[in-house]
C-alpha cells in the first residue's frame, strides 16, 4: 500500500475503533486517519509523579501504586462496589458504579500490586478514588502526560488517546518532497516527525517551532499547487 493512502484510510482500520466508535468521531469531521492528525491537543494532565497515600490532595488528579487486600460487593442494588488497598502510609477504597465484579477482580487482583490514577475523594474518613481513570500492573502506560483532546459526546480522554496513540506510531515515513534549500528554513525537521512533534502535550502552542512553521508552509504549499491546478 502507499504510504500516502495510509492516511486515507478509513477509522474502522484502527485496533478498537467499532462502527459506533467511528460514528462518534465523523461528528467531529474525523472521517480518516489523516484528519485524526488535525485535531490539535488542548491541554494536557501531568501522572506521572508517584503519590504516596498519607500525601493525598482532596479534589486532586493523583497516580499511585497500591497493593489489593480486600473486596466489598454488597448486594443491595444500586451500592456501589468497592475495593481496598493500601500502600506503606495508609488505605485508600477504589469505588465502582455499574462495573462487574468480574470485571473489577480482573483490573484489581487480590494481593497484587497495581498502579491507579484518578481524582482523590475523601468519605467516611476514609479517601478514595470514584471509577479510577487508569488502572494497570504496568505502571508505564499511566505514569506520563496525558495529552487531552477537544471530544465530542461519548468519547472519553482515555478512548481517544489509545487511538491517536496508535496511529501516531504507525505512522508511515515519506519521502522529502521539498529540496534542501527550502528544509533549511525549517531545520531539516521531517514532515512525520513534525506531526509527532505536534501532538507532544509539551508542545502545545509552541507556534514559532520549526515543526510548526513546516507544517504550516506545506499546507500553504498544498493550496497554491491545487490553485494551479484548477487554473
Amino acid at each position: 500500500m502507499n504510504n500516502f493512502n495510509y492516511l486515507l484510510e478509513d477509522l474502522s482500520k484502527l485496533k478498537g475503533v467499532g462502527k459506533k466508535t467511528a460514528e462518534i468521531l465523523k461528528k467531529k469531521n474525523i472521517n480518516n486517519i489523516f484528519d485524526l492528525l488535525w485535531r490539535l491537543p488542548q491541554s494536557f494532565i501531568d501522572r506521572s509523579k508517584k503519590s504516596k497515600i498519607n500525601d493525598l490532595q482532596i479534589g486532586k488528579i493523583h497516580t499511585l501504586k497500591v497493593l489489593v487486600k480486600k473486596y466489598s460487593f454488597p448486594r443491595i442494588r444500586n451500592l456501589p462496589n468497592k475495593v481496598i488497598c493500601e500502600d506503606s502510609t495508609g488505605k485508600i477504597d477504589c469505588v465502582f458504579f455499574n462495573s462487574y465484579e468480574s470485571y473489577i477482580k480482573k483490573i484489581l487482583p487480590l494481593n497484587e500490586n497495581v498502579t491507579i490514577s484518578g481524582k482523590i475523594n475523601y468519605f467516611n474518613s476514609k479517601y478514595q478514588i470514584t471509577n479510577p481513570t487508569y488502572v494497570s500492573k504496568d505502571s508505564s502506560l499511566i505514569q506520563k502526560i496525558h495529552t487531552k483532546y477537544s471530544l465530542t459526546e461519548g468519547l472519553t480522554q482515555k478512548t481517544y488517546n489509545k487511538i491517536i496513540d496508535q496511529t501516531l506510531k504507525n505512522l508511515p515515513v515519506f519521502f522529502e518532497w521539498h529540496d534542501k534549500e527550502i528544509m533549511k528554513n525549517f531545520n531539516n525537521i521531517s514532515w512525520t516527525d513534525s506531526i509527532h512533534k505536534l501532538h507532544d502535550p509539551k508542545n502545545i502552542g509552541n507556534y514559532n517551532s520549526d515543526f510548526y512553521r513546516r507544517l504550516a508552509f506545506d499546507e500553504i504549499f498544498a493550496s497554491f499547487l491545487i490553485s494551479s491546478e484548477i487554473r
